[in-house]
Formats: C-alpha cells, sequence, structure tokens
C-alpha cells in the first residue's frame, strides 16, 4: 500500500479507481459464506480521501459495500487550510456511518465493520454476523 501510496501522490489521476483484493492463498483469505455469490468479507483494499488526505481500508464486494475503518496515510489538514472544511464534511459522512463514496465512486457503509482496520478473522466475522443478526 505504501508503494502504491507514493505513486498516487505524483500521479492521482491513475491510481483514482485501483483495489486489490486479499489474494485466496493468504493465511488471512476466508470464505465467509459458502452459499453466496461474492465473498461477503471485506477482502477488497481501496483508497479513500476526505479533502486532501489519503488512506486506504478494507471493503466488501457487494454492490453497496460495507468497509472497515480507514487507515489514514496523511496526517489531518491544518484547521487554516483552505481544504478544512471540505475535509471535515468528508470526514464526518465517512465516519458517521452514513453513505459515502470511495475513491471507486461506490457508495459505501462502515457500520457492520466499525472499530475493524483490517478483515476481520473468520471466528470475528461470524461473530459480527451473530451481533447484526445476518446469519
Amino acid at each position: 500500500i505504501i508503494f502504491l501510496y507514493s505513486f498516487k501522490k505524483q500521479r492521482p489521476p491513475l491510481l483514482k479507481y485501483w483495489s486489490g483484493k486479499l489474494s485466496v492463498d493468504s493465511f488471512d483469505w476466508y470464505d465467509a459464506d459458502r452459499r453466496a455469490v461474492y465473498n461477503p468479507a471485506p477482502m477488497y483494499v481501496v483508497f479513500v480521501e476526505a479533502g486532501s488526505r489519503v488512506g486506504y481500508r478494507w471493503e466488501t464486494a457487494h454492490d453497496v459495500p460495507m468497509a472497515c475503518e480507514v487507515n489514514w496515510l496523511d496526517p489531518e489538514p491544518d484547521r487554516d487550510s483552505s481544504d478544512y472544511e471540505n475535509y471535515i464534511q468528508e470526514l464526518q459522512a465517512i465516519e458517521g456511518g452514513e453513505d459515502f463514496f470511495n475513491s471507486s465512486d461506490q457508495i459505501c457503509q462502515i457500520n457492520f465493520f466499525r472499530g475493524c482496520y483490517q478483515p476481520p478473522t473468520e471466528e470475528e466475522y461470524k461473530r459480527l454476523r451473530r451481533e447484526y443478526n445476518t446469519d
């Protein structure tokens, strides 16, 4: 991610719609619901932007992805900067659990994976499904 982040900073348009997927060969990958057409666990990583601040997060493959928390790569803009108000508005949408657009222009939601900065383990995912009554 750090390499892609530095590349994104140098040439923003080239990675506007970039996303990555956790390999099925990874020890962290699991098939959360074998009955589903797609894996409902957050196995995709995308860049997220709030104003000029860039971070990344893990998301599901849903039409309306559910997302983990943002791992920020940039510092928060200075309160006196011209970008600060825009940053705060976009940050509130991201952290408030409202629908918001990710860097791939997809609407996302964060409530289900609130507190997760990386994909939950299979056991954590099953606990969340029980907690939210999605089994």
